[in-house]
């Protein structure tokens, strides 16, 4: 349906806006099954510096353009390409609204108990179906008993917010033993939509400085930003 396209050896799908992919991923036909992976510049390089997030990224079935310097990157690489930047939390939350209207079985994967309690109470809103969560918090011990958990669950939707590359390697993990359902990584989502964390106001989002708000207000992240510059590299000398 979607045409692909490669950048730095990354395939991923060309979108034209979100309507028209979540309406793909879940309607009243079908539900997709398979792995739901956001590509930014910075999951571009790491996935170069981590051979196993590169595998996990390559072997996904639904990639998708979550950076403003993808969608620049696949426009020059491929000038007459419509895509557009699907930012996940966007996508999450549409995602979860249909499957509140189709009556999907969703478990929520990621960040604390206490902050699931509050992801969970909003989703009410929406009437998900929310067949099982469980913390981001969790050994290698416990992962096999929440693997069995999400079998076990039903659940036909996926939601896992770890952060990368923990989130994608896990999620890898679980659909080869069900991969009956749809999975996304969604790093930061579960915060942001509780009100935990701040998202960028939509003007620099639509200018996509989204990056630039979020180093201002934690600094911290000066040391992630420096994969930005050596994509700039990549896409000024146009090795995309």
């Amino acid at each position: 349906m979607f045409d692909n396209v490669i950048i730095r050896g990354i395939r991923l799908q060309a979108v034209k806006n979100q309507e028209i992919f979540a309406n793909f991923l879940m309607n009243e036909q079908s539900i997709q099954q398979g792995r739901l992976i956001a590509i930014n510049a910075e999951k571009v390089i790491n996935a170069e510096k981590n051979p196993q997030l590169h595998q996990v990224i390559a072997d996904s079935e639904f990639n998708y353009a979550d950076g403003i310097s993808i969608v620049q990157s696949v426009k020059k690489k491929y000038p007459n390409m419509e895509i557009e930047r699907i930012a996940g939390a966007d996508l999450w939350e549409k995602l979860m609204q249909k499957t509140g209207e189709l009556n999907v079985p969703v478990f929520l994967v990621g960040s604390t108990s206490e902050n699931l309690k509050l992801v969970e109470a909003k989703l009410a809103k929406w009437s998900v179906n929310i067949v099982g969560t469980h913390h981001g918090y969790f050994n290698e011990e416990d992962e096999h008993s929440l693997i069995t958990q999400i079998k076990q669950s039903g659940a036909k939707f996926i939601s896992v917010a770890m952060g990368t590359p923990k989130q994608e390697l896990f999620i890898q993990k679980v659909y080869k033993e069900y991969p009956q359902a749809l999975y996304m990584g969604v790093g930061g989502t579960y915060d942001v939509f509780t009100g935990k964390t701040k998202r960028a106001p939509k003007i620099w989002q639509n200018l996509g400085l989204e990056w630039f708000y979020r180093l201002l207000h934690q600094p911290t992240r000066w040391q992630r930003q420096l994969n930005l510059l050596r994509y700039a590299y990549y896409y000024v000398t146009n090795q995309l």
